[in-house]
């Protein structure tokens, strides 16, 4: 039962190449990626095994094959002879790869997570008897704040917060119309926004959340110079205790679905071993945490990694500091990702899972781990 793999590198595939390695067997996984074939062995073979879990049997790297590819290539950039290669018997193909960018210009999350799709799809037309497995995000549900989003869900009328979410949503829709052309068997996984608690080395992929805090983080650097306040803060000015106190404008119950990325690789192979056996059909499958995490939270764990500003969420504020606007600002994204009352349905997973266990709790202890950063704003 041969694989193949894109974005086996990635924070989220890594943990997923893990697991279909743990369940054991002998069937070819193809790894797909940038690079020469040494460099993209070696980039995965690091970002598998640093991973506590699952126990790997003893020879089981030695099922991956690698193929030097960029979905954002026609054809992957493969020839014609590796294509045939790759997709001889192909019975499952996970597409996972993409690009993650809350900022800046669309033009590259389009190529990579719209245009590599299409890409895939057509490598999915050479390999009748495979089974897609396509890696997408619930947040294609966008700006709708309220509600329970059902895994048929995929509407557009309410808008995207991002370009990321509105590329994953358009991608979505070309896999859709592709499993309705061929009645071929698709399953769509959305996971909620993916933490883990646990510190990646230097090199390896770091989480989501790092990046929604990086740009927190950049912009406080940046701009110091522009309050007075936020550059004593940065430079250590501030008598010990004291802080600096910020109101977030944000809906105070406002909540944000995360969850454990070793958990959500762990359910989305579940998922796939359970739709191999179905008839052909596209079905969705919501990989979300059965409860959001809170705003309040949320702010609490911020703490650790922003020990002296005090924080707190309001609904309007009518009158914000400089200091307020800098962080409304360059905070804008974390914001809007952690202030919404939404709820996921999660029916297709847990009939999925079996007797898999809900993931833990995210509490303030839990996202404080996932928050620290002991190198963040310290004095120049």
């Amino acid at each position: 039962m041969p694989v193949l793999f894109t974005g086996a590198t990635g924070f989220l595939g890594c943990r997923i190449m893990r697991e279909l390695l743990a369940e054991g067997g002998d069937e070819p996984i193809t790894v797909v990626g940038r690079g020469s074939t040494p460099e993209l062995q070696s980039r995965t073979e690091a970002a598998v095994m640093w991973l506590d879990g699952p126990p790997l049997p003893a020879g089981a790297l030695g099922r991956l094959r690698y193929l030097s590819g960029d979905i954002t290539l026609p054809g992957l950039g493969l020839t014609a002879e590796e294509r045939a290669r790759a997709t001889d018997g192909l019975t499952q193909l996970w597409h996972n790869a993409a690009l993650l960018r809350l900022e800046g210009d669309p033009a590259p999350l389009h190529l990579s997570n719209v245009v590599g799709t299409r890409h895939v799809l057509e490598l999915a037309d050479h390999a009748p008897d495979a089974h897609l497995m396509h890696v997408s995000t619930a947040y294609v549900a966008g700006r709708r704040l309220t509600g329970c989003i059902r895994e048929e869900d995929l509407r557009e009328e309410y808008g995207f917060q991002t370009y990321y979410e509105e590329s994953k949503y358009t991608a979505e829709r070309l896999v859709r119309a592709w499993a309705s052309r061929t009645g071929r068997p698709v399953t769509v996984l959305r996971p909620g926004l993916l933490v883990t608690d646990r510190p990646v080395p230097e090199g390896l992929p770091g989480q989501p959340l790092d990046i929604l805090l990086r740009i927190v983080d950049a912009g406080l650097r940046n701009r110091t110079v522009r309050t007075s306040s936020l550059a004593a803060f940065v430079k250590g000015g501030l008598r010990r205790g004291d802080a600096v106190s910020v109101r977030i404008a944000a809906d105070p119950e406002g909540t944000a679905n995360l969850v454990q990325a070793e958990y959500a690789a762990r359910a989305m192979v579940r998922t796939a071993r359970a739709h191999s056996d179905r008839p052909p059909a596209l079905r969705t499958v919501h990989v979300t945490h059965p409860h959001n995490a809170s705003a309040d939270i949320v702010l609490k764990a911020l703490q650790v990694r922003y020990p002296r500003l005090s924080l707190s969420v309001v609904p309007h504020i009518p009158d914000p500091t400089p200091l307020e606007k800098l962080v409304a600002q360059q905070g804008a994204r974390m914001i809007e990702f952690s202030a919404q009352r939404r709820t996921y349905d999660r029916t297709h997973l847990l009939e999925a899972v079996g007797d898999l266990p809900d993931p833990e709790p995210i509490d303030e202890a839990y996202l404080a781990r996932a928050c620290d950063d002991p190198g963040t704003l310290v004095p120049a």
